[in-house]
């Protein structure tokens, strides 16, 4: 699964499936659910730690759902787009809404499922319809709410309305704008993102939540710990933002994990309260 991920970690899957339409992804499911056998859905591979054990079951791989397309004001895009290629179309088309989120890592698919959130801006505030896959195998068009959202959480995840339903696609409600504008926002976006060093080394972006009942954002809680730099095998904390964890050179899940726990129990023993991770740990840990 390594080649799979931003981290560039993760050891075998036992079968890999790539989805190319919605219609194929809820067959694929349908198949699954008759021989019993469990299945984990992957976007952009960001924001996930696969265990160097691999995962069990079948990964179903959903980048050939990679389309976007326009309808007034609206987009409908795939699950499998890249959140930089639908920023990309939004700009093309004169639709504003989208830009904050350019040159964050990863699908569409997973920026809903993760509710993403960058410079004050929720991925959930411009969905308008989802297209979705249920446990069950069968496809429908469902309208969430704004209650069912909150910071980095989503209807979909397992303590939500529709946990175990597969995100297929999705229709944003945008506003015209001019490409100007949007295009200068996009840039500076970017800019920030490789200052911030996001694109140096392999990583999974931030890897913890920020809590504003913390006082502060969690990469200066890391700094004043002195963890900049702070390594275990080839897991490394970046020494240019202390929340961005690296695989600094052939990093095993085992160092990750090992990295992120010396993290949260620094931080607990010195202001006691325990990080979150905001990345995903998939497979047999």
């Amino acid at each position: 699964m390594a080649p799979h991920t931003t981290f560039g970690i993760g050891g075998p899957a036992d079968i890999f499936i790539e989805i190319a339409s919605a219609a194929e992804l809820a067959r694929v499911i349908a198949t699954l659910n008759q021989e019993g056998m469990p299945r984990f859905t992957l976007g952009g591979g960001a924001n996930i730690l696969v265990s160097d054990k691999g995962i069990r079951g079948a990964v179903l791989d959903l980048g050939g759902l990679d389309w976007a397309s326009r309808a007034g004001d609206k987009i409908g895009a795939g699950a499998g787009i890249s959140v930089d290629r639908l920023c990309e179309q939004a700009l093309a088309f004169e639709l504003e809404g989208l830009e904050n989120f350019y040159g964050m890592p990863g699908s569409l698919g997973g920026a809903l499922y993760m509710n993403a959130r960058c410079y004050e801006k929720d991925f959930s505030e411009f969905v308008e319809t989802i297209t979705a896959v249920s446990p069950s195998g069968d496809a429908e068009t469902i309208r969430p709410q704004p209650g069912q959202w909150s910071y980095k959480k989503s209807p979909f995840q397992p303590e939500g309305e529709w946990p175990g339903w597969i995100i297929a696609g999705a229709t944003f409600k945008l506003v015209p704008g001019k490409a100007e504008h949007i295009a200068g926002i996009m840039r500076s976006r970017k800019l920030d993102r490789i200052a911030k060093g996001h694109y140096r080394m392999p990583s999974a972006g931030s890897m913890f939540k920020n809590n504003r009942d913390f006082g502060k954002p969690t990469g200066l809680i890391l700094d004043s710990l002195g963890l900049k730099g702070a390594r275990i095998g080839g897991a490394a904390i970046s020494p240019w933002h202390a929340n961005i964890f690296i695989n600094a050179g052939d990093a095993s899940a085992r160092d990750m994990e090992a990295l992120i726990r010396m993290a949260q129990e620094r931080a607990f023993s010195a202001y006691g309260f325990r990080l979150e991770p905001e990345v995903l740990f998939v497979g047999e840990f």
